[in-house]
């Protein structure tokens, strides 16, 4: 929808992810808000200092803590911060930094072989030294095929056939084949302690030639053992369990209502990474499943930011003259909004049928209405603003008529008059009766549920809303329990690779490929993408796969949305940018005359 990977996104307007944008700013562009943004006010002398909390909101829970096995944007904006990579993303730039390597890898002229160099005197946050055998042990965990929640990471390094470590502080890594974005996803992936999370060693006794041969997993019982262990609870909850070696460490999650990191005071690179200063003694994430109402908490001071303010009050409400003390900024990513369609529904499974629903909704009047124009359109599944998105791709035009015309042809009448459509489907009258899953406390995809309900009841087709909690609508998701879904997917500023989402092997084992789409020409296009490094060569593949997912209709492909901010000036250093999740509180400070948690310290 990335630590590479595409995150799905459960706030409304979302952000790219996949954080989901009427305005695409450049990789470059940052807002400063505390600097000469909207009312910024100056700090005591101007000098950053460490110290005090910052409250941010967060819609749902995190689905979890460990970053193996967790997808979602909400989980992973945390939990980046207590775990660290090879390589990371500059902030600004959105080039590639070393952060536990000591540089970019060395690479074989033949794309084959990476080699890295670790830093010297990184620790995890327990005192415990990071080495080559924990970035064995990581790589080992992810590629596991009976860790059933890391899939959606998992294929990323489906090309991974060994990786060796000639000395502690070396990792060279091969390939069986090229793929033109194997440095970004071998440098990207969250190095876990081995010292933790393998006390018995298992990951030992496998190779990783044995991941990727399901019948020997299944038959290698330390491969088993320690999956079984992998798959538990808390290997995804608990926070003593979860430590990295990251600037902040997990504090406590009380479910329902907060996740806090406190600032890692031993963290091994402390004053040497200019993107994560690590200021705040505390960040705590605050759950309100509500965004008007944590709207009011932001005005009242409950809380110091949130990120996806809807955007009705965004525009018309949050008023900075009445409330000096807030400030508002819109920001972009690689992220679009869709509504997702079941294509192994027996209803869903033809795809005139689906272009027939698409026909239903009023995209235009959503974006005015519901988003309040703070979004651009998109027609695929490639970021709008990448050269590789086919402009070319027509929208589905909103047009009833034409959708009653299709599905009459498609079969479906209304046969007992009690005005749905019905057809005779494996020797059984089927009346068009579907269900649409939106996130609780999401008004913006309620509100696009709604409207495209009553549309589709006009032209005799029952769309049924239904609310879930977001750890339950994600796990509907997976295990393709439902038959409409409203989503979107945010990813880090790359290179197309929809894989992921749209790869026929993801559709099982809880793969991301929720709309169970599946093209032979498709896969072998995303295949052939995978390994060419001639950007106009991937441009073509990209464009063919676009045609075709056009063609298909599994999703009805919605908007890039504006990311609407608020947040509380007492927050300086607060800036954005293209780097998922698009902010990041590590870098904001609190003047020690605003300060308001430290008589709690």
């Amino acid at each position: 929808m990335m630590n590479n990977t595409m995150n799905l996104c459960c706030e409304p307007i979302l952000r790219f992810p996949i954080r989901i944008l009427s305005v695409i700013v450049a990789a470059a562009m940052l807002f400063s808000c505390s600097g000469g943004g909207e009312g910024a006010s100056t700090a005591d002398d101007g000098t950053p200092v460490k110290g005090d909390w910052i409250v941010v909101h967060l819609l749902s829970d995190p689905e979890g803590l460990n970053p193996l096995i967790t997808n979602d944007a909400s989980s992973s904006a945390i939990f980046n911060h207590v775990y660290e990579k090879l390589l990371d993303y500059d902030f600004e730039t959105t080039d590639l930094y070393p952060v536990i390597a000591e540089s970019r890898p060395t690479v074989s002229d033949d794309h084959l072989t990476y080699t890295f160099k670790l830093k010297k005197g990184v620790t995890f946050s327990d005192g415990k030294p990071l080495t080559a055998k924990d970035v064995i042990f990581t790589f080992k965990a992810v590629k596991n095929p009976l860790i059933t929640d890391a899939a959606a990471l998992r294929n990323y390094y489906e090309s991974l056939s060994d990786i060796t470590a000639p000395d502690d502080q070396t990792v060279v890594i091969t390939m069986s084949k090229p793929y033109f974005l194997a440095e970004y996803f071998l440098g990207g992936l969250w190095i876990l302690p081995k010292h933790i999370f393998d006390k018995e060693s298992l990951t030992d006794g496998y190779s990783i030639a044995e991941t990727n041969d399901m019948a020997k997993a299944q038959s290698n019982a330390s491969m088993k053992k320690f999956a079984a262990w992998y798959n538990t609870p808390e290997v995804k909850r608990d926070p003593a369990l979860n430590i990295g070696s990251g600037p902040y460490m997990y504090d406590e999650w009380k479910t329902g209502e907060s996740v806090s990191i406190k600032r890692n005071d031993r963290w091994w690179n402390a004053g040497k990474d200019k993107w994560n200063p690590s200021y705040a003694d505390k960040v705590i994430y605050k759950v309100v499943n509500d965004r008007s109402s944590a709207v009011v908490g932001v005005k009242n001071g409950e809380m110091d930011f949130m990120e996806a303010v809807p955007p009705a009050k965004f525009v018309e409400e949050i008023d900075t003259v009445a409330t000096p003390f807030l400030s508002k900024a819109t920001y972009s990513m690689q992220v679009y909004t869709y509504v997702g369609l079941n294509c192994q529904n027996p209803i869903l499974s033809d795809k005139n049928v689906r272009r027939a629903l698409a026909h239903c909704l009023d995209r235009d009047a959503l974006i005015k209405q519901v988003v309040r124009g703070l979004a651009t359109p998109v027609n695929s599944p490639v970021y709008s603003d990448r050269k590789e998105y086919d402009k070319s791709i027509a929208p589905v035009a909103y047009d009833p008529a034409k959708a009653k015309e299709i599905l009459a042809k498609a079969g479906w009448s209304d046969v007992n008059g009690d005005g749905v459509l019905d057809k005779n489907i494996n020797g059984r009258l089927v009346p068009f009766v579907v269900s649409i899953l939106v996130n609780a406390g999401n008004e913006s995809r309620e509100a696009i549920a709604v409207a495209f309900s009553d549309e589709l009841r006009k032209i005799g087709v029952k769309l049924e809303v239904r609310k879930l909690e977001w750890s339950v609508f994600l796990e509907n998701l997976r295990t393709r329990k439902f038959d409409i879904s409203i989503g979107a997917w945010v990813n880090d500023p790359l290179p197309s690779d929809p894989y992921q989402i749209w790869h026929s092997s993801q559709i099982g084992n809880k793969g991301s490929n929720y709309a169970g789409f599946s093209s032979p020409r498709a896969d072998q296009l995303m295949e052939l993408n995978r390994i060419e490094f001639d950007e106009n060569k991937r441009i073509a593949y990209m464009q063919e796969f676009q045609r075709i997912v056009a063609d298909e209709q599994p999703y009805i492909f919605l908007w890039s949305p504006q990311y609407p901010a608020i947040f509380n000036k007492r927050l300086h250093g607060v800036r954005f940018s293209r780097v998922r999740p698009g902010y990041n509180p590590t870098q904001w400070w609190i003047p020690a005359s605003q300060w308001k948690y430290s008589q709690a310290q």
